[in-house]
Protein backbone atom coordinates (compact mmCIF):
# COMPACT_ATOMS: atom_id res chain seq x y z
CA UNK A 1 0.00 0.00 0.00
CA UNK A 2 2.72 2.46 0.93
CA UNK A 3 6.46 2.86 0.72
CA UNK A 4 8.78 3.83 3.56
CA UNK A 5 11.18 6.30 1.98
CA UNK A 6 14.07 7.70 3.99
CA UNK A 7 14.11 11.44 3.49
CA UNK A 8 17.49 12.77 2.43
CA UNK A 9 18.98 15.03 5.04
CA UNK A 10 16.62 13.90 7.81
CA UNK A 11 16.23 10.97 10.15
CA UNK A 12 12.51 10.56 9.58
CA UNK A 13 10.67 8.14 7.37
CA UNK A 14 7.61 9.20 5.44
CA UNK A 15 4.70 7.11 4.30
CA UNK A 16 4.23 7.79 0.61
CA UNK A 17 1.33 5.92 -0.99
CA UNK A 18 1.99 4.92 -4.56
CA UNK A 19 -0.30 6.51 -7.13
CA UNK A 20 -1.29 3.10 -8.46
CA UNK A 21 -2.73 2.33 -5.01
CA UNK A 22 -4.45 5.70 -4.65
CA UNK A 23 -5.98 5.43 -8.14
CA UNK A 24 -7.25 1.88 -7.65
CA UNK A 25 -10.94 1.22 -7.06
CA UNK A 26 -11.74 1.40 -3.36
CA UNK A 27 -14.80 0.84 -1.23
CA UNK A 28 -16.74 4.10 -1.13
CA UNK A 29 -16.57 6.68 0.24
CA UNK A 30 -12.98 7.66 -0.41
CA UNK A 31 -12.02 10.31 2.15
CA UNK A 32 -9.15 12.72 1.48
CA UNK A 33 -7.87 15.20 4.07
CA UNK A 34 -5.27 17.91 3.52
CA UNK A 35 -3.94 20.10 6.32
CA UNK A 36 -0.91 22.08 7.43
CA UNK A 37 1.39 20.29 9.86
CA UNK A 38 2.97 22.69 12.32
CA UNK A 39 2.40 20.47 15.32
CA UNK A 40 5.33 20.40 17.77
CA UNK A 41 7.31 17.27 18.53
CA UNK A 42 5.18 14.71 20.35
CA UNK A 43 1.95 16.23 19.10
CA UNK A 44 0.42 13.22 17.37
CA UNK A 45 -2.74 13.52 19.48
CA UNK A 46 -3.04 17.16 18.44
CA UNK A 47 -2.83 16.13 14.77
CA UNK A 48 -5.57 13.54 15.28
CA UNK A 49 -7.83 16.12 16.96
CA UNK A 50 -7.35 18.56 14.10
CA UNK A 51 -8.09 15.83 11.54
CA UNK A 52 -11.33 14.94 13.34
CA UNK A 53 -12.36 18.60 13.43
CA UNK A 54 -11.80 18.83 9.69
CA UNK A 55 -13.87 15.70 9.14
CA UNK A 56 -16.80 17.26 11.01
CA UNK A 57 -16.77 20.27 8.68
CA UNK A 58 -17.52 17.86 5.82
CA UNK A 59 -20.43 16.06 7.50
CA UNK A 60 -22.87 16.94 4.73
CA UNK A 61 -20.54 15.40 2.14
CA UNK A 62 -21.22 11.94 3.58
CA UNK A 63 -24.85 12.06 2.44
CA UNK A 64 -25.50 9.33 -0.09
CA UNK A 65 -22.54 7.23 1.06
CA UNK A 66 -22.74 4.17 3.35
CA UNK A 67 -20.73 5.89 6.11
CA UNK A 68 -21.40 8.62 8.65
CA UNK A 69 -18.92 11.24 9.78
CA UNK A 70 -18.86 9.48 13.16
CA UNK A 71 -17.87 6.21 11.50
CA UNK A 72 -15.19 8.08 9.57
CA UNK A 73 -13.77 9.41 12.85
CA UNK A 74 -13.70 5.89 14.27
CA UNK A 75 -11.97 4.62 11.13
CA UNK A 76 -9.35 7.36 11.39
CA UNK A 77 -8.81 6.65 15.08
CA UNK A 78 -8.41 2.91 14.50
CA UNK A 79 -5.59 3.53 12.03
CA UNK A 80 -4.03 6.35 14.02
CA UNK A 81 -3.72 4.34 17.21
CA UNK A 82 -1.62 1.76 15.36
CA UNK A 83 0.90 4.33 14.11
CA UNK A 84 1.10 7.14 16.67
CA UNK A 85 3.74 5.39 18.78
CA UNK A 86 5.93 4.69 15.75
CA UNK A 87 5.44 7.78 13.58
CA UNK A 88 8.69 9.73 13.53
CA UNK A 89 8.79 13.50 13.37
CA UNK A 90 9.66 14.75 9.91
CA UNK A 91 10.99 18.31 10.35
CA UNK A 92 11.27 19.03 6.64
CA UNK A 93 7.51 18.96 5.99
CA UNK A 94 4.77 21.53 6.46
CA UNK A 95 1.68 19.67 5.31
CA UNK A 96 -0.08 16.34 5.64
CA UNK A 97 -2.42 14.37 3.38
CA UNK A 98 -4.59 11.47 4.55
CA UNK A 99 -6.32 8.98 2.22
CA UNK A 100 -8.72 6.47 3.75
CA UNK A 101 -11.62 4.20 2.98
CA UNK A 102 -12.83 1.04 4.67
CA UNK A 103 -10.18 -0.98 2.81
CA UNK A 104 -7.31 1.53 2.51
CA UNK A 105 -5.26 3.94 4.60
CA UNK A 106 -2.33 6.04 3.46
CA UNK A 107 -0.66 9.27 4.50
CA UNK A 108 1.90 11.55 2.95
CA UNK A 109 3.91 14.43 4.39
CA UNK A 110 4.00 17.44 2.08
CA UNK A 111 6.90 19.84 1.52
CA UNK A 112 4.69 22.96 1.82
CA UNK A 113 1.73 23.92 3.97
CA UNK A 114 -1.67 22.87 2.64
CA UNK A 115 -4.96 24.58 3.47
CA UNK A 116 -7.18 22.35 5.58
CA UNK A 117 -10.02 20.73 3.67
CA UNK A 118 -11.80 17.40 3.21
CA UNK A 119 -13.13 15.76 0.04
CA UNK A 120 -15.53 12.83 0.31
CA UNK A 121 -16.22 11.09 -2.97
CA UNK A 122 -16.00 8.05 -5.17
CA UNK A 123 -12.25 8.53 -5.72
CA UNK A 124 -9.37 9.93 -3.69
CA UNK A 125 -8.64 13.59 -4.37
CA UNK A 126 -5.05 13.39 -5.63
CA UNK A 127 -4.73 16.60 -7.67
CA UNK A 128 -3.11 18.69 -4.90
CA UNK A 129 -0.71 15.81 -4.24
CA UNK A 130 0.30 15.74 -7.91
CA UNK A 131 1.79 19.23 -7.52
CA UNK A 132 3.98 18.12 -4.61
CA UNK A 133 4.76 14.51 -5.50
CA UNK A 134 4.81 13.94 -9.29
CA UNK A 135 3.76 10.52 -10.52
CA UNK A 136 7.09 9.98 -12.27
CA UNK A 137 9.62 10.47 -9.49
CA UNK A 138 9.99 6.85 -8.36
CA UNK A 139 13.15 4.92 -9.24
CA UNK A 140 15.51 2.16 -8.13
CA UNK A 141 19.26 2.20 -7.56
CA UNK A 142 21.53 -0.84 -7.76
CA UNK A 143 24.73 -0.09 -5.84
CA UNK A 144 27.19 -2.52 -7.35
CA UNK A 145 30.76 -3.37 -6.40
CA UNK A 146 32.75 -6.58 -6.12
CA UNK A 147 32.44 -6.39 -2.32
CA UNK A 148 28.83 -5.32 -1.79
CA UNK A 149 25.48 -5.39 -3.59
CA UNK A 150 22.52 -3.27 -2.46
CA UNK A 151 19.19 -2.35 -4.06
CA UNK A 152 17.46 0.90 -3.13
CA UNK A 153 14.04 2.36 -3.85
CA UNK A 154 13.79 6.11 -4.07
CA UNK A 155 12.00 9.28 -5.02
CA UNK A 156 13.10 12.89 -5.26
CA UNK A 157 12.95 13.06 -1.46
CA UNK A 158 15.13 10.11 -0.44
CA UNK A 159 16.00 6.43 -0.76
CA UNK A 160 15.64 3.33 1.35
CA UNK A 161 17.25 -0.07 0.99
CA UNK A 162 15.10 -2.79 -0.54
CA UNK A 163 15.59 -6.44 0.37
CA UNK A 164 16.75 -8.92 -2.28
CA UNK A 165 16.58 -12.64 -1.60
CA UNK A 166 19.13 -15.27 -2.63
CA UNK A 167 21.61 -12.74 -3.96
CA UNK A 168 25.34 -13.15 -3.27
CA UNK A 169 26.58 -10.32 -1.08
CA UNK A 170 29.87 -10.09 -2.96
CA UNK A 171 31.95 -11.71 -5.70
CA UNK A 172 33.71 -14.06 -3.27
CA UNK A 173 30.39 -15.44 -1.97
CA UNK A 174 29.21 -15.93 -5.54
CA UNK A 175 32.33 -17.92 -6.41
CA UNK A 176 31.69 -20.11 -3.38
CA UNK A 177 28.46 -21.14 -5.09
CA UNK A 178 30.25 -22.35 -8.23
CA UNK A 179 31.26 -25.98 -8.71
CA UNK A 180 34.59 -26.71 -7.03
CA UNK A 181 36.49 -27.38 -10.27
CA UNK A 182 35.26 -24.24 -11.99
CA UNK A 183 35.90 -22.17 -8.89
CA UNK A 184 39.49 -23.27 -8.54
CA UNK A 185 40.24 -23.13 -12.24
CA UNK A 186 39.03 -19.55 -12.27
CA UNK A 187 40.96 -18.49 -9.23
CA UNK A 188 44.17 -20.47 -9.44
CA UNK A 189 44.63 -22.08 -12.83
CA UNK A 190 44.02 -21.52 -16.55
CA UNK A 191 41.83 -19.05 -18.36
CA UNK A 192 38.63 -21.10 -18.51
CA UNK A 193 36.97 -18.86 -15.96
CA UNK A 194 38.64 -15.48 -16.36
CA UNK A 195 37.78 -12.33 -14.46
CA UNK A 196 35.04 -11.18 -16.85
CA UNK A 197 33.45 -14.64 -16.82
CA UNK A 198 33.38 -14.54 -13.03
CA UNK A 199 31.78 -11.11 -13.11
CA UNK A 200 29.18 -12.24 -15.65
CA UNK A 201 28.25 -15.15 -13.40
CA UNK A 202 28.12 -12.81 -10.40
CA UNK A 203 25.98 -10.26 -12.24
CA UNK A 204 23.56 -12.87 -13.57
CA UNK A 205 22.93 -14.02 -10.03
CA UNK A 206 22.36 -10.41 -9.04
CA UNK A 207 20.06 -9.85 -12.01
CA UNK A 208 17.93 -12.82 -10.91
CA UNK A 209 17.53 -11.17 -7.52
CA UNK A 210 16.76 -7.78 -9.03
CA UNK A 211 14.20 -9.28 -11.43
CA UNK A 212 12.47 -11.11 -8.58
CA UNK A 213 12.45 -8.05 -6.33
CA UNK A 214 11.21 -5.68 -9.06
CA UNK A 215 8.75 -8.02 -10.75
CA UNK A 216 5.91 -5.99 -12.23
CA UNK A 217 7.67 -2.65 -11.65
CA UNK A 218 8.18 -0.09 -14.40
CA UNK A 219 10.28 2.56 -12.64
CA UNK A 220 13.78 3.23 -13.99
CA UNK A 221 16.79 1.44 -12.52
CA UNK A 222 20.09 3.30 -12.08
CA UNK A 223 23.34 1.41 -11.57
CA UNK A 224 25.98 2.94 -9.30
CA UNK A 225 29.37 1.37 -9.92
CA UNK A 226 32.88 1.98 -11.24
CA UNK A 227 33.05 2.50 -14.99
CA UNK A 228 34.24 -0.89 -16.17
CA UNK A 229 31.60 -2.90 -14.27
CA UNK A 230 28.56 -1.27 -15.88
CA UNK A 231 29.00 -2.59 -19.45
CA UNK A 232 29.47 -6.09 -18.05
CA UNK A 233 26.37 -5.79 -15.87
CA UNK A 234 24.35 -4.66 -18.90
CA UNK A 235 25.20 -7.97 -20.59
CA UNK A 236 23.60 -9.83 -17.69
CA UNK A 237 20.68 -7.47 -17.12
CA UNK A 238 17.09 -8.47 -17.95
CA UNK A 239 15.24 -5.58 -16.21
CA UNK A 240 13.66 -3.66 -19.10
CA UNK A 241 13.91 -0.17 -17.56
CA UNK A 242 17.65 -0.05 -16.87
CA UNK A 243 18.95 3.44 -17.70
CA UNK A 244 21.92 4.00 -19.96
CA UNK A 245 23.24 6.73 -17.68
CA UNK A 246 24.83 5.66 -14.42
CA UNK A 247 26.28 6.94 -11.16
CA UNK A 248 30.03 6.64 -11.68
CA UNK A 249 32.28 5.65 -8.80
CA UNK A 250 32.54 3.08 -6.06
CA UNK A 251 29.17 3.16 -4.23
CA UNK A 252 30.83 1.70 -1.12
CA UNK A 253 32.38 5.15 -0.63
CA UNK A 254 29.08 7.06 -0.87
CA UNK A 255 26.77 7.86 2.03
CA UNK A 256 23.04 7.18 1.45
CA UNK A 257 22.50 10.92 1.04
CA UNK A 258 25.28 11.25 -1.53
CA UNK A 259 24.01 8.18 -3.40
CA UNK A 260 20.50 9.65 -3.47
CA UNK A 261 21.72 13.02 -4.75
CA UNK A 262 23.81 11.44 -7.51
CA UNK A 263 21.11 9.01 -8.63
CA UNK A 264 18.42 11.68 -8.54
CA UNK A 265 20.45 13.81 -10.95
CA UNK A 266 20.41 10.90 -13.38
CA UNK A 267 16.69 10.10 -13.13
CA UNK A 268 15.54 13.73 -12.97
CA UNK A 269 17.09 14.28 -16.38
CA UNK A 270 15.31 11.13 -17.61
CA UNK A 271 11.95 12.26 -16.20
CA UNK A 272 12.29 15.77 -17.65
CA UNK A 273 13.10 14.35 -21.07
CA UNK A 274 10.12 11.96 -20.86
CA UNK A 275 7.75 14.82 -20.00
CA UNK A 276 9.15 16.94 -22.84
CA UNK A 277 8.74 14.05 -25.29
CA UNK A 278 5.15 13.51 -24.14
CA UNK A 279 4.24 17.17 -24.63
CA UNK A 280 5.98 17.18 -28.01
CA UNK A 281 3.68 14.32 -29.06
CA UNK A 282 0.69 16.45 -28.04
CA UNK A 283 1.95 19.48 -29.96
CA UNK A 284 2.72 17.38 -33.05
CA UNK A 285 -0.84 16.04 -33.18
CA UNK A 286 -2.80 19.01 -31.84
CA UNK A 287 -6.21 19.45 -33.47
CA UNK A 288 -6.15 15.84 -34.66
CA UNK A 289 -8.08 12.78 -33.51
CA UNK A 290 -5.06 11.68 -31.44
CA UNK A 291 -5.39 14.58 -29.01
CA UNK A 292 -8.05 16.62 -27.29
CA UNK A 293 -8.44 19.61 -24.98
CA UNK A 294 -12.17 19.01 -24.51
CA UNK A 295 -12.80 18.09 -20.87
CA UNK A 296 -15.85 15.92 -21.56
CA UNK A 297 -14.07 13.98 -24.28
CA UNK A 298 -10.95 13.53 -22.16
CA UNK A 299 -12.85 12.21 -19.12
CA UNK A 300 -14.72 9.67 -21.26
CA UNK A 301 -11.47 8.60 -22.95
CA UNK A 302 -9.78 8.23 -19.56
CA UNK A 303 -12.64 6.05 -18.32
CA UNK A 304 -12.20 3.84 -21.41
CA UNK A 305 -8.44 3.58 -20.86
CA UNK A 306 -7.56 5.52 -23.98
CA UNK A 307 -5.48 8.35 -22.45
CA UNK A 308 -1.74 7.88 -22.87
CA UNK A 309 -0.61 11.31 -21.61
CA UNK A 310 -2.71 13.71 -19.56
CA UNK A 311 -1.70 17.32 -18.91
CA UNK A 312 -3.44 19.12 -16.05
CA UNK A 313 -3.22 22.75 -14.93
CA UNK A 314 -1.64 23.32 -11.54
CA UNK A 315 -4.65 25.33 -10.37
CA UNK A 316 -8.42 25.49 -10.84
CA UNK A 317 -11.31 23.07 -10.37
CA UNK A 318 -14.13 21.81 -12.57
CA UNK A 319 -17.00 19.97 -10.91
CA UNK A 320 -19.45 17.64 -12.57
CA UNK A 321 -20.28 13.97 -12.98
CA UNK A 322 -19.64 11.00 -15.25
CA UNK A 323 -22.86 9.14 -15.92
CA UNK A 324 -23.72 6.10 -18.02
CA UNK A 325 -23.56 5.70 -20.90
CA UNK A 326 -20.41 7.81 -21.21
CA UNK A 327 -22.06 11.14 -20.46
CA UNK A 328 -20.21 13.93 -18.66
CA UNK A 329 -22.16 16.71 -16.95
CA UNK A 330 -20.19 19.89 -16.21
CA UNK A 331 -21.46 22.27 -13.51
CA UNK A 332 -20.58 25.87 -12.74
CA UNK A 333 -20.18 24.99 -9.06
CA UNK A 334 -20.07 21.83 -6.99
CA UNK A 335 -23.39 20.03 -6.65
CA UNK A 336 -24.27 17.03 -4.44
CA UNK A 337 -22.75 13.85 -5.85
CA UNK A 338 -20.25 15.70 -8.04
CA UNK A 339 -16.67 14.71 -8.77
CA UNK A 340 -13.88 17.18 -9.49
CA UNK A 341 -13.53 16.24 -13.15
CA UNK A 342 -9.84 17.07 -13.57
CA UNK A 343 -9.09 14.83 -10.58
CA UNK A 344 -11.34 12.13 -12.01
CA UNK A 345 -9.47 12.27 -15.32
CA UNK A 346 -6.15 11.92 -13.46
CA UNK A 347 -7.33 8.97 -11.37
CA UNK A 348 -8.77 7.12 -14.35
CA UNK A 349 -5.66 7.79 -16.47
CA UNK A 350 -3.33 6.40 -13.78
CA UNK A 351 -5.64 3.45 -13.12
CA UNK A 352 -5.48 2.50 -16.80
CA UNK A 353 -1.70 2.85 -17.03
CA UNK A 354 -1.42 6.35 -18.51
CA UNK A 355 0.89 9.17 -17.44
CA UNK A 356 -0.22 12.40 -15.75
CA UNK A 357 1.75 15.65 -15.81
CA UNK A 358 0.95 18.90 -14.00
CA UNK A 359 1.86 21.91 -16.14
CA UNK A 360 1.59 25.68 -15.79
CA UNK A 361 -1.75 26.90 -17.19
CA UNK A 362 0.00 28.90 -19.92
CA UNK A 363 1.37 25.67 -21.43
CA UNK A 364 -2.13 24.43 -22.23
CA UNK A 365 -3.96 25.58 -25.37
CA UNK A 366 -5.69 28.92 -24.90
CA UNK A 367 -8.87 28.48 -22.87
CA UNK A 368 -8.28 24.74 -22.32
CA UNK A 369 -8.78 23.15 -18.90
CA UNK A 370 -6.96 19.97 -19.84
CA UNK A 371 -5.00 18.34 -22.68
CA UNK A 372 -4.56 14.70 -23.56
CA UNK A 373 -2.85 12.38 -26.02
CA UNK A 374 -4.80 9.22 -26.83
CA UNK A 375 -3.37 5.76 -27.29
CA UNK A 376 -4.96 5.27 -30.70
Amino acid sequence: MASNIQAAGAEAEIKEPEYSALAASHEQPCITIYMSDNTPVGGMEQILTRLKNLLRTAESSFQGFPMTVGEAEELLTSHWSSIQDNEPVHPGTQGLAIFMSRNFFGRCHLPIAAPGFVVVGREFFIRPLLRFVPTDDRFFVLALSQKHVKLFEGSRRGIRERTMKEVPENLHDDLEGLPFAARHKGVYHGPSLDHKDRLIHFFRDIDHGVAASLKGQQAPLVVASVDYLFPIYKEANTYPDLLEDMVTGNPDLLSPYALHAASWRVVEKQFSEARARAFAVYQAHINSSRTSSNLRKVVIAAERGLVRFLFLPSEGEQWGSLAAPETVHVHNKQEPGDDELLNLAAVLTIRRGGHVYVVPPNELPEGAEVAAVFRF
